[in-house]
């Protein structure tokens, strides 16, 4: 009986323990989900209970857990500092817990919230520390958990907030690696990373590596569906800002253009700005704000002040509508809208004393504000600014007055607005004849710059090793005005101290924007930088010593290197997949090019076509489709490879009849460097205007046939070709010219003994040393002349016999000796010729892969808008600049018989963008073209013999300077260059045909024949 009330006695017990367990179980599971849903009011006192109500075993957990409720309370009264405390106070706990796969989580979500709270309490050294603790307790026990992501990310930002920027970057990398890894899918979760990532180089001054992550940003976010679309209006602000940066309007424009068209809508979505930090629908005006800046700094950089004045205003209205407690947090926009549009005020040139005084009340205001709102850095950029205008109006002292207040202003670091401000104060020290006080300055600022780099005891061992962490515009501007400074202050004193300081900053310059520049294309801002950086080098070098060739070389290495690499990487990869690509691969692709051209065209002239909509995105899904499976054939395909240039190289390539002539316009100064195989000169050709002047007076005169160009000519061959030639023994010069000196007929022009250039050269051009370089590696041409076709359509204008006498290969007339010069050429070479109606897009489309040398003979047209230059077949269908551009053109030489094909609109740092051009751009080798309107009978007769010249073997630039020198000859009357000189060819110009030199063939046959009759005489 006893046994039995024993087991009875036990069986109720462990009723009771399992009832007691279920219970706890309950209260934890509710407690539990009320956490997860930040119920923490709620869940408190259930955690208390089980804290309480159990005392052995767990009770390290329940406290951890009752702590980490009652900080949630905090952080939802926006007590961020008590809720740090209470969460300190469960550290001891959370450390006593047996880990175990049911609190995992919750430890990790813990420190997640510890180091959050602790970093935004103003603390980030020790946030930085409880989030490496997090991060490394949940590798360990949850490595699989995708939410360790988060650790990584948040690092990155809390680096950022301690200033370590390069430990920033390394953390969001990691942190990007694993967003692909765990979230390939959430473009969400993407562009926020991308978005840091930016954000953390654009604070060590990668502006190159911050548009790209603000771009990809943007682009993740743009696919990501359900996002709270004020994530993209934030994301487009960012790349706006960065491609205006860079100075690339012209994207810019694209994303500012998005943004405008869906911000209404995007506006009035219920969920817009609800993932803000507190989800207020006031905090959304924040993001009308940032689309109002976005177009005012767009405006701004286009000159169209109006608009930014407008967009101005909108801003300020939107932030003085805002209540009064919300604008300490919301200034920012309209801060940074002022700074901008004091650009525009900058840009003006103001004399009027009232003018004077509102630009200077503007940026006082913009201090004040900026002060109001307690913000010190901004402070720090309204007095740079306010500095400056007074700087700009002589006001010296008052200047340095301001940048006195921003020196006082506290900050831990040393920023692009301090350095700038502080090179303000010795520039302006410099204008008040105070040489010695703006040297200390300048010596002092840039040992304050690069305290963590190096020990900067003079600035005349400084290195672009010591600047890595400075790459961005503000800094290269800084270093190309403190060059400027020490050249000021060399031409005012001639020591050569100075010289040499200024010599290596500007070489520093060069080095920042060669890392800089993303390789594309140039803008206008990238041009300018190149431009005085050039000039600086080039002006330093010919003063310290013009003989030092060895330095020479380096500057022009430099030079080269730093310009355009857009024509010269397009024509590499075009080049490359021309040899390893299929021609009927390449040839679908232009097809679907021109079609999709054809497209766009007629939707211009009907937008609302949906049909014609709907077959555009089928072509551009071919498009991509065609552009994998070259890229499959082969691997350059869309992949800029600029190797770096050497000068050694290129000389090694050059004949020693060879001169090459490498013009360098700066906005003052024309250099040239001539080049030989086996020397190099440097050469200060004199001020870029007046030279410009005589361009433009021997064009005018050469389009007019006025008999004075010979006196211009003269002149300007003095000016531009002779202290390159003199004492040069050379029968060929290659001529690489830049700017307006891409209007100049070099043979044209005249020694002071009156014999005009080509009467002693041959000349040839190219678009750059580079692109002149890849064109030497394969002249195996081979004897493919079968492969040669010619084209001369038909146009409805017919001449009068009158007009006919001088008929000019424009205005669309009727070009009869066209005609007979592409018959002419085609019976020469055996070739195709398309005539009258075949002599038409599709048959010049299908002709880009099916031969290898092109004759068209016909007209073009130059627009304004060099993308819409054309050429014109017959029907007056045209093929466009923008469409010979985007063509695989595998020609080994393009005979571009008509007018103006050489010349177009003049675009910053990228040349001349003619016809000529565009077909570099799409692959073909060499080109001959034009630089005027060419008379249609005396073109003829040129073409004619410069392809009698190139079947005898004769290389293309000694084809046509003879075919020019016959003309002269045979036409005594019409030596005037308007006739022979407008035709120039340019690229590869190795022969088309090995020289046959049949008669050294016969001659050593008949020499054998005879040596073998005397042997057989002797015998006999």
């Amino acid at each position: 009986m006893k046994y039995v009330v024993v087991v009875l006695l036990s069986i109720m017990l462990n009723l009771s323990l399992h009832s007691q367990n279920s219970d706890r179980e309950m209260l934890l599971n509710k407690a539990d989900s009320l956490d997860k849903s930040k119920n923490y009011k709620a869940s408190l006192p259930l955690w208390e209970n089980l804290k309480t109500s159990n005392k052995e075993g767990d009770v390290a957990f329940y406290t951890a857990r009752y702590l980490y409720a009652k900080g949630g309370i905090e952080i939802e009264n926006n007590n961020v500092a008590g809720a740090v405390s209470i969460f300190e106070q469960a550290i001891p706990f959370i450390s006593k817990i047996k880990v175990l796969d049911s609190n995992k989580k919750f430890i990790s979500e813990f420190y997640s919230d510890l180091y959050l709270s602790t970093g935004f309490s103003g603390n980030w050294e020790k946030a930085l520390n409880y989030a490496k603790t997090g991060y490394d307790f949940t590798a360990k026990n949850l490595p699989k958990d995708k939410d360790l992501i988060n650790f990584v990310q948040d690092q990155g930002y809390i680096l950022k907030q301690l200033r370590r920027y390069e430990e920033s970057i390394i953390a969001y990398e990691k942190a990007l690696k694993l967003a692909y890894k765990f979230y390939a899918k959430d473009y969400f979760r993407l562009g926020i990373v991308h978005n840091g990532l930016a954000t953390a180089y654009s604070d060590l001054h990668f502006h190159n590596q911050s548009l790209y992550h603000y771009t990809k940003a943007l682009e993740f976010h743009k696919k990501s569906n359900d996002i709270d679309k004020s994530y993209v209006v934030s994301s487009s602000n960012n790349t706006i800002w960065e491609n205006l940066s860079y100075g690339d309007e012209k994207q810019a424009k694209i994303v500012l253009d998005n943004l405008n068209s869906n911000f209404s809508k995007w506006y009035a979505e219920e969920g817009f700005a609800s993932k803000t930090k507190r989800g207020d629908k006031i905090e959304k005006e924040h993001y009308k704000m940032l689309k109002y800046l976005s177009n005012l700094r767009y405006n701004n950089k286009i000159n169209k002040n109006n608009f930014a004045k407008n967009y101005l205003d909108s801003v300020v209205l939107v932030f003085d509508k805002l209540p009064e407690d919300y604008k300490p947090k919301l200034y920012e926009p309209m801060l940074l809208a002022r700074f901008d549009y004091e650009d525009v005020f900058y840009k003006n040139n103001v004399l009027d004393e009232n003018q004077i005084n509102q630009h200077i009340a503007f940026n006082k205001k913009t201090l004040e504000l900026a002060r109001k709102y307690n913000s010190k850095h901004d402070e720090l950029v309204a007095c740079l600014k306010l500095a400056k205008v007074y700087n700009k109006y002589e006001k010296f002292e008052e200047a340095l007055d301001v940048i006195e207040e921003g020196k006082k202003i506290s900050e831990n670091f040393f920023n692009a607005s301090r350095f700038t401000i502080e090179i303000l104060e010795a520039t302006i020290l410099n204008s008040q004849n105070k040489t010695n006080q703006s040297k200390t300055k300048l010596l002092k600022t840039y040992q304050d710059l690069l305290k963590d780099e190096t020990k900067v005891a003079t600035l005349t061992n400084l290195k672009y090793s010591h600047f890595k962490k400075f790459n961005s515009d503000t800094f290269i501007r800084n270093i190309i005005n403190s060059a400027t400074l020490y050249f000021l202050m060399y031409e005012k004193d001639k020591k050569k101290e100075d010289l040499i300081i200024a010599h290596n900053l500007f070489f520093i310059a060069s080095d920042m924007f060669n890392e800089f520049y993303l390789k594309g294309k140039y803008n206008y801002s990238l041009n300018i930088f190149n431009k005085e950086i050039s000039a600086g080098l080039l002006k330093t070098q010919l003063l310290i010593d013009p003989n030092d060739k060895s330095k020479i070389k380096v500057i022009l290495n430099r030079i080269e290197n730093n310009s355009s690499q857009h024509l010269w990487n397009i024509f590499e990869v075009k080049n490359s997949q021309n040899l390893k690509v299929p021609p009927s691969l390449i040839r679908n692709l232009n097809e679907l090019v021109f079609e999709k051209n054809a497209i766009e065209q007629q939707l211009k002239l009907s937008k609302d076509n949906k049909e014609l909509k709907n077959k555009l995105v089928d072509l551009d899904k071919n498009i991509t489709k065609i552009k994998a499976s070259i890229n499959e054939k082969d691997q350059s395909y869309e992949t800029f490879k600029s190797g770096n240039f050497s000068i050694d190289a290129i000389q090694k390539k050059l004949s020693t009849n060879q001169l090459m002539i490498k013009y360098v316009v700066t906005e003052k100064e024309v250099y040239a460097f001539a080049i030989k195989n086996s020397s190099i000169e440097l050469v200060n050709l004199g001020e870029a205007a007046s030279i410009k002047k005589i361009v433009n007076q021997q064009l005018k005169q050469v389009n007019s046939i006025d008999g004075n160009y010979a006196k211009t000519g003269k002149l300007l061959y003095e000016k531009i070709v002779h202290p390159m030639v003199k004492n040069q023994s050379v029968d060929a010069i290659i001529f690489v010219p830049e700017d307006f000196l891409n209007l100049v007929s070099f043979e044209s022009l005249s020694n002071k003994n009156g014999q005009m250039l080509v009467q002693n050269f041959h000349t040839s051009y190219a678009y750059s040393i580079k692109l002149w370089d890849i064109l030497q590696t394969d002249k195996k041409e081979g004897n493919d002349l079968n492969r040669f076709v010619s084209f001369a359509p038909n146009y409805a204008k017919i001449p009068t016999e009158n007009q006919m006498r001088g008929l000019l290969r424009a205005d669309l007339f009727d070009l009869a000796e066209a005609k007979k010069e592409a018959k002419k050429i085609s019976d020469l070479f055996n070739g195709k010729l398309y005539l009258n109606e075949e002599a038409n897009r599709k048959n010049f489309l299908q002709a880009t892969t099916d031969f290898s040398f092109h004759h068209l003979a016909m007209h073009s047209l130059m627009e304004e808008d060099y993308a819409k230059s054309s050429l014109v077949f017959s029907d007056n269908q045209k093929v466009l600049f923008d469409e010979l551009y985007q063509l695989n053109f595998p020609s080994k030489l393009v005979v571009l018989s008509a007018c103006n094909t050489g010349i177009g609109s003049m675009e910053s740092g990228e040349g001349m963008m003619s016809l000529s051009r565009a077909l570099t751009y799409s692959g073909v080798k060499s080109s001959v073209y034009s630089l005027w309107q060419v008379p249609d009978k005396e073109t003829s007769e040129i073409m004619i013999s410069f392809y009698e010249n190139l079947k005898e073997g004769q290389s293309k630039d000694e084809a046509l300077a003879n075919a020019k020198r016959d003309f002269i000859e045979n036409n005594p009357m019409k030596n005037h260059p308007f006739y022979w000189a407008g035709f120039v060819v340019n690229g590869d110009v190795s022969p088309i045909l090995e020289s046959t030199n049949w008669w050294l063939y016969i001659g050593i046959g008949l020499a054998i024949g005879l040596l073998i009759f005397l042997f057989r005489k002797k015998l006999f």
